[in-house]
């Protein structure tokens, strides 16, 4: 695990995508402050709120099992007025192993990042595709 506290929101997201893809949950459960929080709006049936690392590590526990392959693309990170908060875009190709069966995603996530750690998050997925890749 690196040392958060010389990441930046950039370097921090970055990492966190690549620990989704790599499915290195340690890593990527680590990014996270204590007190995160974490909104994903677009969730259905509602929207999931997940209010500590804790609740997010058990959150992305059934990811590290599921039968899906991430690939990242298009990744695009822009820095704002707020030095601790970026914006960032991207695509995944999200692949069923069992199948090849695939589908390609858009996604946006706002993070607000301070020493190291995810403090903030409103990530905005398109559940209903994934969804179906899953089911």
């Amino acid at each position: 695990m690196p040392d958060n506290a010389v990441l930046g929101p950039r370097d921090v997201f970055e990492l966190l995508l690549k620990s989704l893809a790599d499915r290195d949950l340690a890593t990527m459960i680590g990014l996270y402050a204590e007190d995160a929080v974490v909104r994903q709006p677009f969730a259905k049936p509602t929207e999931v709120v997940l209010t500590s690392r804790a609740e997010i590590e058990q959150h992305l526990a059934g990811f590290s099992t599921a039968p899906v392959a991430l690939s990242p693309r298009n990744i695009e990170v822009r820095e704002t007025a707020d030095p601790q908060v970026v914006v960032c875009e991207w695509d995944n190709d999200v692949t069923r192993t069992t199948d090849g069966q695939s589908v390609s995603t858009h996604n946006i996530a706002v993070l607000c990042v301070r020493d190291g750690r995810v403090v903030w998050s409103r990530d905005y997925h398109d559940h209903a595709a994934l969804a179906g890749l899953l089911s």
